[in-house]
């Protein structure tokens, strides 16, 4: 149990947090520069900061980076969507994150929460921003790194997603097969497009996912992130086998022949978006008329 003092400190960020939360706007004024990545120094352990610090990042994934934490941030993501976006964050280091919602706010993460640090907290915006809460746990204290004494560190990295599909369908809409029209959407979207065969399929309850191994025989589309932009290649034999994130609900099963994996990156992990046959998809591509980018198979 934390201390007195300690105790109605927290009480006292958390009262600001939640006046901040009710008396800002619903869509608050963010800078025209896209910002995807913060990083700061917070109160250096004197326990004298306990004010709310606005963060403003206008890209689709990005990390927060907050060191000697103290007080609290209050992080608003912002997506170009005007239909509401699907977000997701992963968190690692002694803070609270909360979900601005309605003027209240709902917990996504906190230490020994009893959840695995590496599973994705996901969360939906009916519109184009969302705000996040994060409050300090610790209030900066040292924490002792092999011979030497550092401050603690909070990482939050957020990964945002244009949807315009309900909470209650989410479910629903990540297990079933794709239409023609969301295949080629995904294949163009997607951080990888390879044809490969599932050798196994892997629960991992912890993390609330099954991870399809994957070898690969083929690959069709690949985009490469680097510090400054994003590269786009295609039939380049990187690797021989991906593991692939598909939600543990869906109850995914190994199945025979030769699919087409499309998937993103999600928080550093591929999550599966369409897995059509070869065949299935030949088909779809003579199919489809049009299409965002160039179809192959």
């Amino acid at each position: 149990m934390k201390p007195a003092a300690e105790f109605l400190a927290s009480l006292v960020i958390l009262g600001l947090v939640v006046a901040a939360a009710r008396a800002a706007p619903t869509v608050p004024a963010v800078p025209t520069v896209d910002q995807c990545d913060w990083a700061g120094i917070g109160n250096g352990g004197n326990g004298a900061s306990r004010g709310v610090r606005p963060v403003y990042l206008r890209c689709s994934r990005g990390t927060v980076s907050w060191r000697y934490p103290g007080g609290a941030l209050r992080v608003v993501l912002s997506s170009e969507s005007g239909n509401g976006f699907r977000g997701c964050i992963k968190v690692s280091g002694p803070a609270r994150v909360y979900l601005e919602t309605g003027g209240a706010l709902r917990q996504l993460y906190a230490p020994g929460d009893g959840k695995h640090e590496a599973l994705h907290r996901c969360f939906h915006s009916r519109g184009r921003v969302a705000g996040l809460f994060v409050e300090a746990d610790s209030d900066g204290k040292f924490i002792a790194v092999g011979k030497g004494v550092s401050k603690s560190r909070v990482e939050l990295k957020y990964d945002l997603e244009a949807s315009n599909r309900l909470e209650i369908e989410e479910e629903e809409v990540e297990c079933r097969p794709c239409t023609k029209e969301e295949l080629a959407k995904a294949y163009c979207q997607s951080d990888l497009v390879a044809r490969g065969t599932v050798s196994a399929v892997e629960a991992r309850p912890e993390l609330e996912i099954a991870e399809l191994v994957i070898g690969l025989t083929k690959t069709l589309r690949r985009v490469e992130e680097t510090e400054d932009n994003e590269i786009e290649s295609g039939d380049i034999d990187f690797r021989k086998e991906v593991r692939v994130r598909v939600p543990a609900s869906c109850d995914a099963r190994h199945g025979q022949g030769e699919f087409v994996i499309m998937a993103k990156r999600r928080l550093g992990d591929l999550t599966l978006a369409c897995a059509p046959r070869l065949e299935a998809w030949a088909e779809a591509v003579r199919e489809l008329g049009t299409a965002p980018c160039v179809l192959r198979s």
